[in-house]
């Protein structure tokens, strides 16, 4: 059993106190927490998990008026003087910040004075920090520390992201990276000549339960209109998630077979390879399966889950060999396991599959920013991508999937899938100004790495049925949302 004890700044933030609960540790390349019990005594945080090793602290934490986002120590071995829990999140943000750019210089990144000086000041202030504990002085510089650290993180990102993209135009040209968002009806008239103009592909989904309301009664008059709405338009096509495990996207008749594994899994193969056989001749991509690392929707373990996922392309691959199939990953930071019922991270979930020899082409990375249970903890920029470069180990295309709501209101057409807000992650609630912001941004990200080769905004328009509440590009009523535009810029000025 290991034990870490951790200082607490005095005065507390109550923003900051109710975030203690969610402490964990995290280990290994991939960065992925551990279950780890909370508690606070006489002013200290004392953290108790059953491994008793080195490791980093994981701790969503309030940065500037952003709101809470998730900030990791260095490694920290296990001793009895507690560490202080400002000092440590500063130096774990800066170590980042100046490892990163030490390793992206390496390979060519310039960085402008004005940065250097920045980052040079944010450490003159954390040796200060270090050197004053423990004092008020001391909790006040890290904290600018902290602050500053992220600014930092997120100017570097950017810089990135800017000089990369001219790097891939010089040598490649316009890049051929899949840019789309998910729709699930062909897009109303009024707005089709938006999506063409934004989005280079289509992006075709569906909920399984309105395909096939009752055992082998089919409805596909959505699907073969959105279908041909994208192949008139000559973009290519990808459909999928085709099972999803997140709640409501099952028919109710299957939903009475949970923890059935062997029944399930029959209704769900039967369900692929008819649709599969329906469509192949017009798509040849296809995301298989989504949530399987993530949800308990079947009522499976682990394990079963992984088993029903191989059987699932083991289906797809036999009605046609040829065909492009991705797996979707939910949370790949692997939040989820923070809890004792799930054990597989996300990368071991992919990586497992991988190893089969199954003819995946493709993984795709959902980040959801800021919602619940199936997005992800607030992350930064810089974090993003060294989870991206993570996956990029398995040695396959990535995908990414992204999504963050644009207000507050109730969202009746996102309710009855169990998604809502994480509450801390919103410092006034989420804006249509900050949906682009941040669209704009990791879409910029994901776009300009070479090892991804589709980026797609989770859903079109509000009203269709949809995950995130308030996520679309469209609302309800059809009013396009500013990030429309953000997007079309990235198409116009980088990609084919």
């Amino acid at each position: 059993m290991g034990l870490m004890t951790f200082v607490l700044p005095d005065p507390l933030a109550p923003s900051a106190a109710a975030l203690l609960s969610h402490a964990s540790f995290a280990a290994g390349y991939d960065r992925t927490p551990s279950p780890t019990k909370a508690r606070i005594e006489n002013g200290r945080l004392l953290l108790v998990r059953e491994a008793d090793e080195s490791g980093s602290l994981f701790l969503p934490w309030p940065v500037g008026g952003a709101g809470a986002i998730v900030t990791t120590t260095a490694t920290l071995r296990e001793r009895a003087e507690p560490y202080n829990l400002l000092l440590e999140l500063a130096r774990g943000k800066l170590n980042q910040v100046r490892t990163q750019v030490g390793e992206w210089k390496a390979v060519g990144l310039r960085t402008p004075p004005e940065f250097d000086a920045h980052l040079a000041t944010t450490t003159a202030l954390f040796a200060k920090a270090a050197l004053n504990q423990p004092s008020r002085e001391a909790d006040d510089a890290a904290t600018q520390v902290v602050d500053r650290s992220y600014q930092a993180a997120d100017a570097l990102a950017r810089m990135f992201v800017r000089q990369m993209f001219d790097s891939r135009l010089n040598e490649e040209g316009r890049l051929p990276t899949r840019l789309s968002a998910r729709y699930q009806a062909a897009p109303n008239p009024a707005v089709t000549d938006d999506y063409r103009r934004t989005f280079n592909a289509a992006r075709v989904g569906f909920r399984w339960r309105d395909v096939e309301p009752a055992e082998s009664s089919y409805n596909w008059s959505n699907l073969d209109m959105a279908i041909e709405s994208a192949r008139i338009a000559g973009q290519p096509i990808t459909i999928g998630p085709v099972i999803d495990l997140a709640p409501g996207k099952a028919p109710a008749w299957v939903e009475g077979w949970k923890g059935d594994l062997q029944t399930q899994a029959a209704f769900m193969c039967d369900f692929l390879e008819t649709m599969i056989g329906r469509y192949r001749d017009r798509v040849r991509r296809w995301v298989v399966c989504a949530g399987f690392n993530h949800a308990d929707g079947a009522g499976l373990s682990d394990d079963e889950r992984l088993r029903l996922m191989q059987r699932l392309f083991e289906s797809a691959s036999q009605v046609d060999p040829n065909l492009e199939l991705v797996l979707s990953v939910a949370q790949p930071w692997g939040d989820y396991l923070s809890q004792d019922d799930q054990t597989i991270s996300p990368l071991s979930f992919a990586d497992g599959l991988v190893r089969t020899g199954l003819a995946i082409s493709g993984v795709e990375l959902e980040i959801r920013a800021g919602t619940t249970p199936r997005g992800s903890l607030p992350r930064d920029l810089l974090d993003a991508s060294h989870m991206m470069d993570v996956f990029a180990l398995l040695g396959l295309p990535l995908e990414v999937m992204l999504s963050h709501p644009a207000a507050p209101t109730p969202d009746f057409g996102a309710r009855e899938h169990g998604e809502e807000l994480w509450e801390p992650a919103w410092r006034g609630g989420p804006t249509p100004e900050a949906q682009a912001e941040w669209g704009a941004a990791f879409a910029a990200l994901a776009l300009c790495k070479h090892e991804v080769r589709a980026v797609t905004w989770d859903n079109w328009s509000d009203a269709d049925p949809h995950l995130v509440p308030n996520g679309g590009l469209v609302t309800s009523a059809g009013q396009v949302r500013p990030l429309l535009a953000r997007l079309e810029g990235l198409r116009s000025q980088f990609l084919e």
